[in-house]
């Protein structure tokens, strides 16, 4: 920009009148309306569906935060003793619940699964243990499910996930 450009400029722009202006956000209140009750048997049936693969992205810096223990765990829920089919309502219910109270931050307890023999490394995946991604990513959880993972050795390591939630 030139000279006579930039003089052409200030002559143009007028000065606001008054100094001490501020600008205010107004504050909104969350109305809680009445709002449609979901059908269980529906969003159940959805939890088969898988949206993606992937268990989702979180910027590091919560990451850092949630491992750090910074961010406390909300909500838990341990499914040790339940089968499948119980297990796949109440992990539905608890994500719809922890959604709407706006807790973020989810400690879901699946266990390691049985153990097998020495033969095969003593390793063994529990039926909850392989399930419980799938119902994270499915299409009735992938508006409210940000990211999840397995915890961190302190919390249950491979028997249990983080699970992070969106806002509301």
């Amino acid at each position: 920009m030139s000279t006579n450009e930039w003089d052409e400029y200030k002559r143009l722009v007028n000065p606001l009148k008054e100094k001490n202006i501020r600008f205010v956000q107004k504050k909104t209140n969350l109305v809680k309306s009445n709002q449609k009750k979901f059908d269980n048997s529906e969003s159940i049936d959805d939890l088969d569906i898988m949206v993606s693969e992937s268990w989702g992205n979180l910027e590091k810096n919560i990451l850092k935060n949630i491992l750090k223990g910074k961010i406390k765990i909300s909500a838990t829920l341990d499914l040790h003793g339940y089968n499948l089919n119980d297990s796949k309502r109440m992990v539905l219910e608890f994500i719809n619940n922890n959604h709407k109270l706006q807790n973020r931050l989810l400690l879901l307890i699946s266990g390691k699964g049985k153990r097998l023999s020495v033969n095969q490394g003593w390793k063994g995946i529990g039926k909850l243990r392989a399930n419980i991604p799938l119902w994270l990513n499915s299409l009735a959880l992938s508006d409210k499910v940000l990211w999840f993972d397995y915890a961190p050795q302190s919390k249950g390591g491979q028997g249990a996930f983080l699970i992070y939630l969106k806002k509301l």
